[in-house]
């Protein structure tokens, strides 16, 4: 990127930082009423809680990966590490949910942290517009997850998980608004392209880690089943009001590929190669 688009993404990042310094940063230890921990929590819920716990494990990969992929952008890069700090939390904040309710003991945890560690989640895109687009979709689909297992866990009546998520939620919405900001950057430089990437990985995108978690298919048909998380929900619930956030209309994501189509047709490419070579 030009020393402009730099600049903007480190306000951008200077921007995020402070507001989440002033407003959003939570304490594990306080802001949580441990003391009013459900005791029988609902299996179904245990199940999905576990499952959101194994997806924030893969940090070390999360943070690596995509630091060295944007590693020459400050703005970018401070923002990866504020990032990984605070799904940390995440991470540990479902983990204490999931042993101080009796849910899995300290030994079971370890154990499935041993399994989680022991795979790899790679990048499932190779630039930094691709993975900015993904994380962006991502980021309003995991928020848009935890809202809805605290709606389903709201019957349970433990005001400890109805913290913990509504919390996580919170700080999902402040990720997605830095990269959905960061996303108008690179449109200002070239709109059409990004439109063009943001075409792709609609069309491929993945929430991360389902398919390396253990058990990732039968969770994720339960969270499904509860009403969560499913391919309906992703374009009615996600795609959608993202690219309003955009700005994208459909008609302008449908022509962005039909351009890539016609230009695939040309070259002999597939329409997701066309645009990589673009």
């Amino acid at each position: 990127m030009n020393p402009t688009q730099e600049n903007k993404f480190y306000e951008l990042y200077l921007e995020y930082f402070h507001k989440a310094e002033d407003r959003r940063r939570w304490n594990l230890q306080r802001d949580i009423p441990w003391n009013e921990i459900g005791r029988a929590p609902d299996p179904g819920i245990v199940q999905v809680v576990q499952s959101f716990m194994a997806v924030e494990l893969y940090l070390p990969d999360y943070t690596s990966k995509i630091l060295h992929l944007i590693r020459a952008s400050r703005g970018r890069a401070w923002f990866q590490a504020n990032w990984g700090y605070e799904e940390s939390k995440h991470s540990l904040a479902l983990e204490m949910w999931l042993t101080r309710s009796g849910s899995r003991t300290d030994k079971q945890i370890r154990e499935f942290e041993e399994v989680i560690l022991g795979r790899e989640w790679n990048l499932p895109y190779d630039t930094p517009l691709e993975m900015m687009l993904y994380t962006t979709l991502q980021e309003f689909a995991t928020g848009l997850n935890y809202r809805g297992l605290r709606k389903v866990a709201q019957a349970s009546n433990d005001p400890a998980l109805d913290k913990v998520l509504a919390l996580l939620a919170r700080d999902e919405v402040g990720h997605f608004q830095f990269f959905k900001d960061g996303v108008k950057i690179y449109m200002e430089h070239d709109r059409e392209r990004v439109v063009e990437a943001l075409n792709f990985v609609i069309h491929t995108f993945r929430m991360p880690a389902m398919d390396i978690i253990p058990d990732g298919k039968e969770n994720g048909e339960l969270i499904g089943r509860l009403g969560i998380f499913d391919d309906r929900i992703y374009l009615r619930d996600v795609v959608r009001p993202v690219l309003q956030s955009l700005g994208i209309s459909v008609e302008e994501l449908r022509e962005a590929r039909r351009r890539l189509n016609a230009a695939s047709r040309s070259i002999g490419l597939a329409p997701a190669e066309a645009g990589k070579q673009r």
